[in-house]
């Protein structure tokens, strides 16, 4: 992944949800890259490029959204969280700048991207 380019993490154990996220991203311009749980993400997290956006579930086996933001604010904090929930509310998420209800409004996720990671170099 280039350097250049504006790198999202989606976490989310649903792979459907997961990989047409990715797709959407990638159409929009952004670099991503998608893993299934907290765990992983924390790991990917290590060795890539720090991104410009978390995209996260809450609801995943291994290690869950909450589990995953706990840990990260023991490591860091550098990257914007959006949520991605069912729920219609969520109160109180320490550390998560946005949330987005499942499914996903593609128009809001639009916005979110605008706000955190600015629009994407046009394709050379």
């Amino acid at each position: 992944m280039s350097s250049a380019r504006k790198t999202v993490l989606v976490v989310d154990d649903d792979p459907a949800v997961r990989e047409g996220l990715v797709a959407f991203l990638e159409d929009e311009g952004y670099g991503a890259l998608g893993v299934e749980n907290g765990r992983r993400a924390l790991e990917v997290l290590e060795t890539m490029e720090t991104p410009r956006l978390i995209l996260l579930d809450l609801m995943m086996p291994v290690m869950d959204g909450w589990q995953f933001l706990a840990e990260r604010a023991r490591r860091s904090n550098a990257t914007p969280v959006v949520l991605l929930s069912g729920l219609a509310f969520i109160n109180d998420a320490p550390g998560v700048a946005d949330f987005l209800c499942k499914p996903v409004n593609f128009e809001k996720l639009r916005d979110c991207l605008d706000r955190f990671c600015g629009r994407p170099a046009p394709a050379a």
